[in-house]
This record gives structure tokens, sequence and C-alpha cells, in this order.
């Protein structure tokens, strides 16, 4: 009997030792999935905290005709919670993703484009042929800026009336 309980005893404390290595392994793959999914929720949290919306009279948006390419002055305000990043945007006009032209004015012009603030923007591209009283689809891609380690992305569409 001493023979049995002897390698009884072996075995326990082999497979005591097995489990030990096992369970520190999935300890360690838990933490990285808690925080991989906390990381997911600051992502989102901040997607839900970031929105830019059209500003001014869609139905009269000013069309430059004067120049070599066609240029269209466009307002867009920060509704979200978060500072959006004012060089970190794209518009499109029809698809088309459109240069800026000029420099970015911030209204009011304290520097950063928070809560409420607008900001005017000049686009163009040599594709642009429209006239007076043409309906252009805009849209707006915007990011705030890194908070806790994380950024919001907005888009917004809408249908715009151009006025030379």
């Amino acid at each position: 009997m001493a023979d049995g309980g002897a390698s009884t005893m072996i075995l326990l404390v082999t497979s005591l030792l097995i489990s030990g290595a096992a369970s520190v392994v999935l300890l360690e793959s838990w933490g990285q999935v808690a925080e991989s999914s906390g990381t997911n929720a600051k992502e989102k949290v901040a997607d839900a905290e970031t929105d830019v919306s059209f500003s001014g009279d869609r139905g009269d948006v000013l069309l430059d005709t004067s120049g070599a390419n066609q240029e269209i002055t466009l307002y867009f305000q920060n509704t979200g919670v978060r500072v959006l990043d004012k060089d970190s945007f794209t518009i499109f006009v029809d698809g088309v993703s459109s240069s800026i032209v000029g420099s970015i004015t911030l209204y009011p012009a304290n520097g950063i484009w928070a809560t409420d603030y607008v900001i005017e923007v000049t686009v163009s591209d040599a594709s642009f042929n429209y006239a007076d009283n043409d309906l252009a689809t805009v849209t707006i891609i915007a990011q705030s800026t890194v908070t806790d380690g994380v950024k919001g992305t907005d888009s917004e569409t809408a249908e715009v009336r151009l006025s030379v």
C-alpha cells in the first residue's frame, strides 16, 4: 500500500502543478481580453461624443465661379462633447474628395474647434462644374482630438443648393 500511496501522491502533486500553470495562462489571457474590451468601450464612447453638423443656410451655399477652379464655401459646427481636430477632416462634394483652398476660419477664433464652434472651409476640385441653383451632396468626415488614448469619428451628409 505504501507504493500505491506514493505514486498517487506524485500524480496529485503533478496535477496540481499543471493546473496552477494553466490557471496562470488563463488569468493572463483574461486580463488581455478585459483590457481589449475596455479599449473598445472607450472607442465607442469617443464615437458617441463626437458629432459634426452643417451650419449656415444649406439652401444658399456660396459658389465662386470666377477662378480657374470653382470654389464652394461651407460651414460646419462641432455639436458633440469632444473637441474636434480642425486639421483632420475630409470633405466630399458629390462623392469627390475636395481639397481645401486657403486657410480654415474658426468662429470664435480661439484655436480649438470646441463644442458649438463653427469652421468656415472653402473647397475646390478641377471636376467642379456647377451653375447657380445646382444641388450638390456634401459629406464631411471629422475626428476628435485624442483623449484618454482614443479619438472619435463622425460624418454628416446633406444636400446643399449652390448660389453664385
